[in-house]
């Protein structure tokens, strides 16, 4: 329930924010960078996204300006930072994260192999996926990379919605990238939070 609070608190500053659930057979081993792509509608939105032993960070720019999502599993946090207000929110890590990392739902109820296509320069598996959505059924592809380890596209056609990790470096990744700014405020509430931001 309080996961759920959270959730709906961060929505109502960031319209776009995509909650992807994590598939416990993923290993984000691979360590590497690239852009971010989120496409909705006739709307597009820049981002980036870091990975290094487990760790991720998400830069995502929609409308309303920049989020910082990052995952420590080391800690078992998640920190949700946004930089303009020097405010962060900490969530415990669980499952359900908040952010655009793609991953396939664990509660997908059949995924198919439907073909190999080339994506960003790297061999990919495509997956079409049938995910529940309340009462109906949403199907969603997904490009698997197997020499990362991970997904680096998926689409909706249904909802004209796609996220794609282009321009992937593989290589080392700063480590500061996932720790927390200097001066960072933190927040233990979701309406401190919501607060910060609307100031």
């Amino acid at each position: 329930m309080a996961q759920n609070h959270v959730t709906g608190t961060l929505r109502r500053f960031s319209w776009l924010l995509l909650v992807v659930l994590l598939m416990p057979t993923m290993a984000w081993g691979a360590e590497f960078s690239a852009q971010m792509i989120v496409k909705d509608g006739h709307k597009v939105f820049p981002g980036k996204i870091y990975a290094c032993d487990g760790k991720m960070r998400q830069e995502f720019v929609d409308e309303r300006g920049e989020t910082v999502t990052i995952v420590r599993p080391d800690k078992k946090v998640v920190w949700i930072f946004m930089p303009p207000h020097r405010t962060y929110l900490e969530m415990p890590l669980a499952p359900r994260l908040p952010g655009q990392f793609i991953q396939i739902p664990p509660q997908a109820i059949h995924k198919r192999l439907v073909g190999h296509d080339l994506i960003a320069g790297y061999a990919t598996d495509k997956y079409q996926v049938s995910v529940p959505e309340g009462r109906r059924i949403e199907i969603q592809d997904y490009w698997v990379a197997p020499k990362l380890g991970v997904p680096i596209k998926m689409e909706c056609r249904a909802r004209h919605f796609s996220l794609e990790y282009k321009d992937i470096k593989v290589g080392k990744v700063p480590d500061s990238l996932f720790e927390l700014p200097k001066g960072a405020h933190k927040t233990t509430t979701p309406e401190g939070f919501d607060r910060a931001v609307r100031k």
